[in-house]
Parts: C-alpha cells; structure tokens; sequence
C-alpha cells in the first residue's frame, strides 16, 4: 500500500514577484550583556537574500521583495531565531533584535563522548529522511552533524530528530550552501514533518563547465517542482509544461492496487482526465490564487523520464496530491502558502532538502514563450518506427515490438493519432494478419504470433496510421522479416549498423564472458556527447546469436523517423483520411429481403452483460463509436419488426487497406535448405503408470510445440471435446478429461490449490495460440476461453503443474488452447438462435507478455533451454540523474553469443541505437 506523507518545510511563502524592492537595517546584540554581536548572520528566510553585521553587531539588507517574509538570525553559540516580518514596496524597516546565548556547549570531548555507533546509525536514516536517497541526495554533506541529535525513546515508528545549531549542508548537485535552522522533525509510516529556516548561499564553481550544469540542475529541478506546475496552471499552461492532471473517476476502482499497469487500460475507466471549471480563482491578497483540487489527483509529468514506474506505458515521473479543504494556495511564482493542507506522495514526495530551491530563484524561461502551434499540414506529420526482439523468426514464434513515434511538432503528440495498424504481409503482397494498437504518449506496444503454417519465407512487415495515409506510402514504416523453418539457414551477409550520432551508449558486465545458465547483470548508461546523462525511453532486446545471428539488415531509426518537408500546396483541407483519435466499428444492416434499410436495432455484447440501442440509417449503416476493448469479443445484433419479431441480418463494413509498395531500400537475405534442425528435439520420456491406475492417454502425447511453458502434462484433442457452441459444456468435456481439474457453477476454474497470484486471480493463466490472455480481478479463465470459437479449436494443452516459466502468472497453471487457422469470425453462442445476427469483432492487440526466465526461482528446470529471445524489455527508461538502466537475464544451453540490442529516444527525441555481444564459455 503506497503510503502519503505530509511534507511542511512551515515557510511564509507569501514572496510575490520583484517589484520596487525595500531595505531593512538593525542591530544584533547579546540579551544579557548587551554587547554587539559580530559576524551574526541575518537573512530572509529560504533565500540568497543575506548579509552578516558589522563589528558594532549592524547590518542592512538590500533589495528586499515586498510582502510577507521570516527575518532569520543565526550566529555560532546562540540560539537561532526567525521573525516575521512585512514590508511594502520602497519602505524601510527597522528591526534590532538581541539572541539568546546557548546554556550548554558541546566541547570536542563531549562530542566524541556522545556520538557512539547508535547515533551513527541513526545519523545515516536521519540523512536518508531528511535530504531524500536519490542521486542528488548523494551529492549532499552535512559539514557539521555533531550538532544532531536523537532521543532516547526513537522507534522505528516515530522517528525524531532535533539540533541544538543551525545544521550547514553543502549541496554539489545544485550548487548551494544551505544552513537549515531544524524547528521540528518527525518520520512515522503515515507522514512526516520537517520544519525550519534556511539560508542559501552560493557556492563558487571551480569552473564555468560546473557553473553551467549547476545552472541546468536548478532550472530541471524547477521545472518539474510542484511551484512551476502551479505557476503554470495560474495561466493555463500546465499541459504545455508537460504536467497532466487525472482524477478517480467515479465508481471506478478504490485503490490503486487493484488497477493494472498498463496506463491505456485505466484511461476513462478508472480515472479520467482532471478538468474542473474554474480552476484557478483570485485569492485573498493581490498576487495569491487559490487552485481548486479535490480528491486525490494524480500528476503525470510527461517532460521527463523515471525509472520508478506506476504504469508500464508511462515511464515518467508520475505524482499525487490531496488537498485539505480541496484548495491549494499559491502566489504568482507557483510557492504553496498553506503547505500543511498539502500531502504529496510519489515522485514529488521522493526528493527532500537535497532538491529545494530558493524562493527568490529566478527560472529562465524566455525560450518557453506561449507560441501559436501550427495545425498545417507540415506542422501535423507523424512518423513510426517499430522495434522488434528480432531480425527474423521462425514458424509459429511471437513477435514482440515496441514503436517510436516522432512528430514535426511534439506539442501535438497528444492531438495526433491514437491508433497504429501492424501487418504482415506476404511476398506476393497478401494481407496475412493486421492488428491495431492503442497509442500513448508517443508510444505503443504489442505482440503478434505468426502462424505454424507460413510456408513462405519472405514477409513484411508493416505499420501506419490511418493520418499516415494522407502523406503517402514514404511515411509507412516497412521492414523485411523473414520467417524460417527450423531447417533453413540465412546465408551469412554483410550487415550495415546504424549507431547513435548524438549519444553515447556504454555497457558493461561484471565477466567478460559467461557459461550456460548463468545469470548476467547488464549496466547500461546512455550519455550525451559531453558525458552528461541522458533521459530516455527504451527497449532491451536479449537474443541468442546461434538461433538469431545478426544477418538481416535491420532499418534506422534516425532514418526512418526523420520528418521531411511537405510542399505548401498540400493542406489538410485536401486529405481524406481522418485523424483516429477513437477506434469506431462500421456495419450494415440488410433487410429481410438483403436490402440495406433503415430500423432501429439492439446490440449486446460481453455475453449479454451490455447492451447499446441504435439505428441503422437509409443505406442501413451504422457505426459503434469508441469502441475499447481488448481481443475478439462476441456481438448480438437484433431488430424487431413492427410485430416485435426479429428480421434482417447484419454485416461489419472492412476498413479498405492501404495498396503495399515495397521501398528500393528493403533486401532479403539468401535463404538455403539444410537436412538438420537448429534445434536439438526434447525427449520425453513415458511416465510409468500402475496397472489399477485409470490410463488417461492423453497425458502422453506430445504436442510437437516449444510452448514456453514446456512440455503439458495433458494434450486433449479437439475432437475429444463438447464443442456444441455452449461454453460450459466446453469446460465440463475439458474436466472430465484432466484429473483434478475443478469447474464451479460459476464457471470458475481451478486445476491446482488455487493459490493467488499477484494479479488477485485463483484461476489459472489462459493462452490462445501462445498469446498470454488478460488476467486481472474480474477477469475468468472461462471468459477467455469464450472468446473463440470452439469448432476451431485445434488441441487444449493444460499444465496443472506451477509453470516456472510464466512467473507468478503460472502460479495456478496453465489452459492453452491451439486452434486450426486461427481465430475464427463464426458465431460463438447462439448461433442457431433465430433473429440473432453474432459477430466477432477484433479488439486491440494486447500489450507484449514476455516473461523471462529465471533459474533462481525456477521450481521445473527444462531439459534443454533452447530460448531464442532471453530478454526484452520495451519499458525500460533512463532518468536523468544517472542516465543508467540495469537489467538481468539468463543464459540458454546454446554456444552461441548474447546480442543485445537497445534502441529509443531521448527525452528531446534523438535516436538511440546499439548493439553488444557477450561471448559464452565453451
């Protein structure tokens, strides 16, 4: 359960912005003798603004903003205090204040005396709480920490810390010297409290290259700081800033840990784009606002990269905030005024004292001026490129693929199209199978499987968007994928490497080479030409070099993203394809005489769960608007006459595809026949059975597949099956024929203990034709099963066993169902059924399923790894403290080397693409 903290750095924010500025002048002086104090420090609280007094104990203070400030004073062996203070612009004010000396002073010996290993290891969580762990935590140091001290009674649930002197921090990351006076400290699990003054002084750079990343650090920390997200909404430019506001939308799921952690999913059913009226009002004083917020909101900032993920699909930091009272008060630079009303968790919450900024610090933000985005045909083009595990596969493998969009102007990203279509397409130019894929935040990720049958070896692969279409086939992208049998070979060719230009790529691992199943840990660091980090989105691809060698050409992504001018006589006002920010379904209906007509229709799907009532027009179409669904799902149609008895039937209008050129540039390389398989066949020994025991013969058969989750323990024929269209007599046939296997009258199923697994579910995993099914809370196995048409139905495999190889997805086993040619568009429940027109409509491709393999954890370890793909990971990031991501993978059996392959973007969207070889002990 993700816990919230209260984070009350108790400021007087109230510094609007500079104006005509004021001065105030006084005298420092001892309270019991009277006498001046000299070099006492005298400042206006968390700023730069500060001077030290005289040798009479006076000080002036210059350029002083006007409005509500803390007056602070500190000096060596007197208690430090704050005064509030209020100026208007021009005044003077005078302030003369007299501190309090300190009743005890800690001598050397004393110090050592009292810091013993308990007060170390306390010391070392105080700094973990109190300046954050991230990086530029790191790059912090408490110059004096013998001033700290811990009582006596601290817990682990009531952590508390007080200092008898001003604590001095030397910040490096930002370039600062803070001394925090420490009024309060408290750590527990629910929230924590800091609270005190600051003074920040400015250190001085060793050199301008220090001075300059110092300056890059302060205005990145600003910039994705809550003060620059409320600035940015006092004039309606947060979206532009890059801070995107969600709420929980009404009735949708009450925790957060129920949710899936794909982003696309929970987008309009959990929770909604954040959007009230009147969002920002005047406050009380001229220069306050107050920023109406209710609930608890969650802040996406999409300007910047984190390797602490919610969602898979949405690398960036990502925040929330819940208001006290449902409104945040700020002034005109953003600063929180009623900071104890305000509870920040998440990325926001992650960084501490190490990431504060003065308040007088003064963003440059002269290059992010407001500009008119321009919406021509130029300033709207999109491009893709897709990155897949592979150069080539063989018959029957998934394709696992993650794409990059670029666009001639990021601020339209979100403007622009929501839907990619993926294709395989033959050598003689034949649709073989299309998919469509959700599209967020630039990116989108999915998974195909090509089908056992392919003969050929020639294919293409093709993506696009339906806004693509209206700039010409150029803008498609395109890429040869041949597909093998295990006893063909690619002719070894030269092959050309495309390389990052603007970024470097380092990798390192701890061996220079590795035997088989070991375990490799991968440090990967990308850097910029001055070898500074790098934020960026990638994707890791692990493949073996003797099953998938690098002898196919694979397309640039420099080149294949690059945007290209378009002639000023091409408008929008003359495309004919529209912009697919929803995915809509368009059908016909035919009368009883196979007229298109007009009439009113009901539509159910969901198995009958939800209905929609609409009309089919004069030429009897119709569309099913924004539609949201994964997979196929069944769809009833039914109209009723004036008699209310059901006539006509419906019909899908298909999409026309765009017509396949092949681009000069795509070669294949030679393909030749060999007489021996590339992979080694897994024998399967029978299993010795007692005579008195009842024979189940389909527990010896062998299914002839490398299914990832091994060999099945039982193989049951589709003609072996009740496939009368009823699914539960589907899964009555299915359990009569796997010992142990459990059917409620719910239709829930459960082949072993039923333990839980980390998506909530007691049922076991759902496969279709390798491609893993959704698994969530409310999600059965049965309605998986439902999804196909039980006449297609080529085998059911079931593994009743903990399948290792699909992690904790596989804790409950395995149902894996193989159908003939693929998934059928026939009529799944009630096809017989007169008046009822069923049809099944393709949903969205679901997001890739990879499980690597780990022989650490591994209850079952297989007789011969033969994996091809080892490792992928198309959400990797790099933040940019560090620019680093780190992976780990296991060997296989074979020799061959470990290829791996990252490409991705930066965070301002050049190219990232390299490859690296680990060699393998013989």
């Amino acid at each position: 359960m993700r816990n919230f903290f209260v984070f009350g750095l108790l400021f007087l924010f109230c510094l609007p912005a500079f104006s005509q500025n004021a001065s105030i002048k006084g005298k420092v002086t001892d309270s019991k003798t009277g006498e001046p104090l000299p070099f006492c420090n005298v400042f206006i609280s968390n700023t730069t603004i500060a001077t030290t007094t005289d040798l009479d104990g006076n000080y002036t203070l210059d350029n002083v903003p006007e409005g509500e400030f803390e007056l602070g004073f500190s000096f060596i062996g007197y208690q430090a205090v704050q005064k509030p203070a209020s100026i208007r612009p021009g005044s003077q004010l005078t302030f003369n204040v007299s501190l309090v000396s300190l009743e005890q002073e800690l001598s050397d010996v004393e110090v050592k005396a009292s810091r013993d290993r308990a007060w170390e290891r306390e010391l070392r969580r105080f700094k973990n709480y109190f300046l954050g762990n991230d990086d530029m935590a790191a790059q912090c140091e408490i110059l004096n920490p013998w001033v700290i001290d811990f009582p006596a009674d601290n817990s682990s649930n009531n952590f508390r810390a007080e200092a008898i002197q001003p604590i001095e921090i030397e910040n490096r990351a930002l370039g600062y010297k803070l001394t925090f006076d420490l009024k309060a400290f408290q750590f527990t699990p629910s929230y924590y409290i800091i609270s005190g003054a600051t003074r920040f002084t400015d250190l001085e750079a060793p050199d301008d290259k220090t001075k300059s990343e110092w300056e890059r650090k302060r205005l990145d920390t600003y910039l994705k700081s809550p003060a620059n997200m409320f600035r940015a909404m006092i004039v309606n430019q947060h979206n532009q800033e890059g801070f995107y506001l969600y709420g929980d939308k009404a009735g949708g799921s009450e925790s957060r840990n129920l949710r899936s952690d794909i982003f696309a999913n929970e987008l309009g059913k959990s929770i909604v784009p954040y959007k009230p009226d009147n969002l920002v009002q005047p406050g009380r004083r001229p220069g306050e606002y107050r920023i109406y917020l209710k609930g608890r909101i969650e802040i996406h900032y999409e300007k910047g990269y984190s390797t602490v993920n919610t969602y898979k699909d949405a690398p960036y930091p990502i925040s929330w905030v819940e208001v006290n009272g449902n409104y945040v008060t700020v002034n005109s630079n953003g600063m929180i005024l009623n900071q104890k009303d305000v509870i920040f968790s998440g990325d926001m919450d992650k960084r501490k004292i190490s990431s504060l900024l003065p308040l007088d610090y003064q963003p440059n933000l002269a290059d992010r001026v407001n500009t008119q985005v321009a919406r021509d045909a130029n300033g709207m083009q999109e491009k893709v490129f897709l990155h897949t595990d592979r150069g080539f596969y063989y018959q029957g493998d998934p394709v696992l693929f993650k794409a990059y969009f670029n666009y001639a102007n990021p601020e339209l990203k979100r403007d622009l199209s929501k839907i990619l279509y993926v294709e395989l397409i033959s050598g003689e130019r034949d649709l073989i199978l299309q998919k469509k894929f959700k599209i967020e935040n630039g990116l989108a990720f999915g998974e195909f499987f090509l089908p056992d049958t392919l003969s050929q070896k020639t294919y293409y692969l093709r993506a696009y968007t339906n806004w693509n279409r209206n700039y010409g086939p150029d803008t498609y992208f395109i890429q040869a994928l041949p597909v093998l049998s295990p006893y063909e070979r690619i002719t070894a060719s030269e092959i050309r490497q495309a390389k990052s230009q603007d970024i470097q790529v380092g990798f390192s691992t701890a061996e220079n080479s590795y035997g088989k199943r070991e375990k490799v840990k991968v440090n990967l660091s990308i850097k910029d030409k001055e070898g500074r980090p790098v934020a960026s989105s990638l994707s890791v691809t692990v493949r073996d070099g003797k099953y998938a060698p690098e002898l196919v050409e694979r397309p640039s992504l420099a080149e294949i993203l690059q945007i290209k001018e378009v002639p000023s006589n091409i408008t929008t006002e003359k495309f004919t394809y529209a912009l697919e920010k929803e995915w809509n379904v368009s059908g016909r209906f035919l009368n009883e005489k196979g007229r298109p007509a007009a009439a009113p229709f009901t539509v159910y799907f969901n198995n009958f769960e939800g209905m929609l009532d609409l009309e089919s027009d004069k030429d009897g179409l119709f569309t099913l608007e924004a539609m949201d669904f994964y997979g196929p799902l069944e769809f009833t149609f039914m109209a009723l006459d004036k008699k209310g008895k059901a006539f006509g039937s419906f019909e899908l209008v298909e999409r026309l595809n765009p017509p396949f050129f092949v681009p000069a540039s795509i070669k294949f390389p030679k393909i030749t026949k060999v007489s021996e398989s590339i992979f080694e066949k897994v024998s399967v020994q029978d299993e010795i059975i007692p005579l008195e025991q009842v024979t189940v013969e389909s527990q010896k058969e062998e299914s002839g597949t490398r299914a990832i989750y091994g060999r099945a323990d039982y193989v049951i024929k589709g003609e072996n099956l009740n496939r009368n269209g009823n699914i539960t007599d589907l899964l009555m046939s299915l359990k009569s024929q796997v010992p142990g296997m459990n059917v409620t009258t719910t239709l829930e199923i459960r082949i072993r203990g039923g333990a839980t697994s980390s998506n909530l579910s007691m049922e076991p995993l759902v496969m279709i034709n390798g491609a893993v099914m959704p698994s969530a809370p409310g999600v059965r196995a049965a309605d998986n099963i439902a999804t196909v048409n039980p006449n297609d139905i080529d085998r059911i495999e079931v593994v009743s066993r903990m399948s290792s190889m699909m992690g904790d997805l596989g804790r409950n086993g395995i149902i894996a169902v193989y159908l003939k040619k693929g998934l059928s568009q026939s009529p799944l429940l009630g096809s017989n059924t007169p008046g009822l027109n069923n049809l099944i409509i393709d949903g969205f491709g679901f997001p890739p399923s990879f499980i690597p393999f780990n022989y650490e954890q591994a209850e079952e370890i297989p007789e011969i790894d033969q994996r091809v793909t080892l490792f992928w990971d198309p959400y990797a990031v790099t933040d940019d403290e560090t620019g680093t991501f780190t992976f780990e993978f296991f060997t296989n059996d074979s020799p061959g080397e470990k290829i791996i392959e990252v490409m991705g973007l930066s965070i301002d969207g050049k190219p990232i693409q390299a490859t690296y070889s680990i060699p393998i002990r013989q």
